[in-house]
């Protein structure tokens, strides 16, 4: 992890560290942001845990398994086949 201060870094800089390593940058000596590389199935959950619309679905979804509880496994396998 590298440490970068916001004021004096330039992007090609950030960019160049960035490429290597995960790099803090700090404003006036505090950790204010965290560049690292993202893979596609990292920037997938990020943008899923930022989906308002998904969220009302899991919020939704639990709410209902605790008002109705859980289904195991083999009810499912068998409520799927009928």
């Amino acid at each position: 992890m590298k440490i970068l201060d916001l004021k004096k870094t330039s992007l090609k800089k950030l960019i160049k560290a960035a490429s290597k390593e995960t790099v803090v940058l700090t404003e006036d000596e505090k950790p204010a942001f965290i560049i690292a590389r993202v893979r596609e199935e990292d920037l997938q959950t990020w943008m899923l845990g930022e989906n308002p619309d998904f969220l009302d679905i899991m919020r939704q979804s639990y709410q209902r398994m605790n008002q109705e509880g859980l289904v195991s496994l083999d009810e499912a396998r068998t409520r799927l086949i009928e």
